[in-house]
Formats: structure tokens, sequence, C-alpha cells
């Protein structure tokens, strides 16, 4: 017994570790984005497309819109298809969307539009290997999840290590130039050096050949287990000190969950984790790009970020298996909400401005919490489905982060656009304390 039980631990964590591959290949371009904006930004505007560099935020924010209103896609098809050739599909899709950025040209348009299908792809891809893991680790979901948003927060690493190394590996400095044809924009800070614009179109060629290689053991090895192998796990699951017991003592329907008060509360947090997430990993670049003239600097703030981001999903998820979804939620927002606005001061000064980036990111880590959450509140019956639907939530977190970015170009200074996006942060914190 004793060998088969340790057989299972093995199995399970081989599907876990495949899993979180897969995870941290899909999201490799998009948490990478905030380090690689300013080259994509100097080359659009290089090849003629003139607009403003928060304009970019659309398309992390595009990405994120169709993760979390797709992701239920694979799930409805399941009842057709198998799982597994459905998530080899979306996987195959996800490399050449990536290639035909470097066949078809980098514009902004075409930006949009790849955002938005590998967003699709993606979102579907995610909800796949978030279920597999739910499904085998049953008692330490919060644990596993969390181990997944780890390699989904190093993702931003890579990308960071990439934009040093091969980007700009001599640490060539941004310009500050001037359009008399579009006076609205005033002076932008760009590349003008095209041995650094011109390498982008190959950094999606980049990104396909690592996405491959990182997803091919995911779609070869990940799956559901099969009864007898759930039949194993139940008596690893009672007899292990590590048993999650923050768990509903009703297995909710998804009509049952929809009737509750507490689901429409978690909602609107995972609404404002989006803000949050978006804040901590794609506008660092941004808001620093007049304070810090170091592009080499950027880019360690931009690693660091990943590696805290990283930490912080999987320890998150520790933590809300330990103490619960209340506590944990209450705890993370209450770092963000001070941490978000202090942004706008910090990035005067180098380090400071590292370690309040850091701080958030390392808290929006929370995000990982929405599984474990789920299972807390309303039980693990169709997880997958109950998880699509709350994620669903980040749709219009996404759009009020893009809609206050466009704003902070002409209709609010910096600090206002901070603290716009601290304000819903802060509604969480409370919301989280009192109502989950």
């Amino acid at each position: 017994m004793g060998i088969f039980r340790s057989g299972m631990r093995w199995r399970s964590r081989l599907m876990l570790l495949s899993g979180c591959l897969g995870a941290c290949a899909m999201s490799v371009p998009v948490f990478s984005y905030g380090s690689m904006a300013p080259y994509i930004y100097s080359y659009l505007w290089m090849q003629g497309q003139r607009f403003d560099i928060y304009h970019l935020n659309l398309h992390p924010s595009l990405f994120l819109m169709f993760v979390t209103s797709c992701g239920s896609v694979i799930g409805l098809l399941s009842k057709v298809m198998n799982e597994r050739i459905l998530y080899a599909i979306f996987s195959a899709l996800l490399t050449l969307i990536m290639l035909s950025l470097y066949w078809f040209g980098t514009t902004y348009i075409a930006l949009s539009i790849y955002m938005c299908a590998i967003g699709f792809c993606g979102g579907n891809v995610l909800v796949y290997t978030i279920g597999k893991a739910t499904e085998w680790n049953p008692s330490k979901s919060g644990t596993a999840n969390g181990v997944i948003g780890f390699f989904i927060g190093l993702s931003g690493f890579i990308g960071s290590f990439i934009c040093t190394v091969y980007v700009n590996p001599n640490n060539v400095q941004t310009q500050r130039v001037y359009d008399p044809a579009y006076p609205e924009l005033g002076n932008v800070t760009i590349f003008t050096d095209p041995t650094i614009y011109e390498k982008v179109p190959w950094l999606w060629v980049i990104f396909a050949i690592m996405f491959t290689a990182l997803f091919l053991p995911s779609v070869i090895i990940v799956r559901s287990p099969t009864p007898d192998e759930v039949c194993e796990m139940t008596p690893l699951c009672d007899e292990s000190f590590e048993v999650n017991k923050l768990t509903s003592d009703h297995n909710y329907s998804v009509v049952e969950m929809l009737k509750t008060c507490k689901f429409y509360v978690l909602y609107v947090i995972v609404m404002t984790m989006s803000l949050a997430l978006l804040t901590g990993t794609e506008i660092f670049k941004e808001l620093a790009k007049d304070t810090i003239a170091d592009d080499h600097f950027l880019n360690v703030i931009g690693a660091a970020l990943a590696i805290c981001n990283a930490f912080g999903r999987l320890l998150w998820g520790v933590v809300m298996d330990k103490i619960g979804a209340r506590w944990a939620l209450f705890s993370a927002f209450l770092v963000i909400t001070p941490g978000i606005v202090l942004l706008y001061w910090t990035r005067l000064m180098p380090w400071p401005y590292l370690i309040n980036v850091c701080v958030v990111s390392f808290s929006s880590g929370i995000f990982t919490g929405i599984a474990p959450a789920l299972v807390e509140l309303f039980g693990h019956r169709d997880i997958s489905l109950k998880y699509s639907i709350c994620l669903s939530g980040e749709l219009f977190g996404c759009l009020l982060f893009y809609l206050l970015s466009i704003g902070s170009v002409k209709l609010y200074s910096d600090l206002v656009f901070l603290i716009l996006l601290a304000v819903p942060c802060g509604v969480s914190c409370i919301a989280g304390l009192i109502f989950i």
C-alpha cells in the first residue's frame, strides 16, 4: 500500500509540474509585455504609428479580457471532443499566432488581434491546467494553484531576461523626440537606435520556440485522474496532516452558487485583482520612463517583480489553505491599496521604486487564490466551470484599467490615475473582510 501511495504522489507531482510548464509558456508573451512595451512602442513609432504609450495598455487588458470571457470554451467543447485533443489544438494555435506577428508584420492593430487570439486560446489552456491541478491535488488546491501561479509569475522574469540579453545588451538609453505633425503627444520617450527596435519582430519567433518547448510535456502528460486513481488519492487525503479543511460543507452547483451573495462579492474582488495585477506587472516602465534613465535597471525591476509575483502566487496559495479566503484577501489588499499610490513618489528614486513595485507585485499574487476560494466557499463540484465564470470578473477589471490608462493621457495626472486604481482595491479589502 505504501508503494502505491508513493507512486500516486509522484504521479500527482508530475501532472502538476507538466501543467506548470504549460501555464508558464502561455504567460511569457503577456507578462513580459511590461518589459517589452518601450521597445514595441519605439518600433511602432519608427514605423510611422503615432499614439501615446499608455495606449499599449490595451494589449494586456485584451489578453486578460479574452482569457476570462472565453476560458470556459474548452469545458463546453469537451462535451463533444476529448479534452486532451482540444488542449493540444489550442496549444498549437498559440504557437502559430505568435509566429503570425513575424510573418505578417507587427502593427498596433495586429498586436490587438494577437492579444485577443492568444487570450482566447490561453484562457482555455489555463482553465484546463488549473482544473487538472485541482483534480490531482484535491486536499491542497490552494498550494497546487499557488505552484502554477509561481510558474506563471516566472514568465515575466524570462521576458525581462530576454530584453536585457537580446534586445538591449549594451544598455542603450531612450531619447526624447517630438513630431510637429502630432503636437498633442508632446515629447515622447523612445529608442531611436535601430539595433534596438528592429529586434522586436524576432521576439515573437523566440517566444514561439520557447512556447513549443515548454508546452510539449503538458500536452503529452496532463490528463484527468481515472476513477481508480481518484480512489487511490482518497486515503492520501484522509491521512495527510496537510489536508485542507477549508472546504465548503455543501457542494454547490453552479446555479446554487450564482444565487449566493458571497459569489458576487468574490466576483467584484476578482475584478479588482486584475487592476492590482496589471498595475504591478505592466506599467512599471511607463511610470518611471522619465525619472529613471537606465533601461537595464528597469529590466532588473521587471525581473525582480516577476520573481516576487511568482513567490507571491505560491505563498498566497499556501496561506489561503491555512487561514482561509477572508483573511488572505484582506491581508493582500491591505498591502496593495497604499502600495499602488506610493508608486507615484517612489518612482523618483530607483531602489525605493524597485522595493515598492516588488511589494505590490508580491501582493497581487493573491490572484492565484481564486480557485481555492471557490473550493472553500462553494465546494469542488464543477470547479472548472465555476472558476471560468468567476474569472470573467477580470473582463470588467481589464476594461476599467484600460479606460483609466487612456484618461491619464489628457484628463488627469499620474497621481490621480494611481489613486483611481487603488480605490477599488481598498473596497475589496473591506468587502473581503466583511462578506466573505
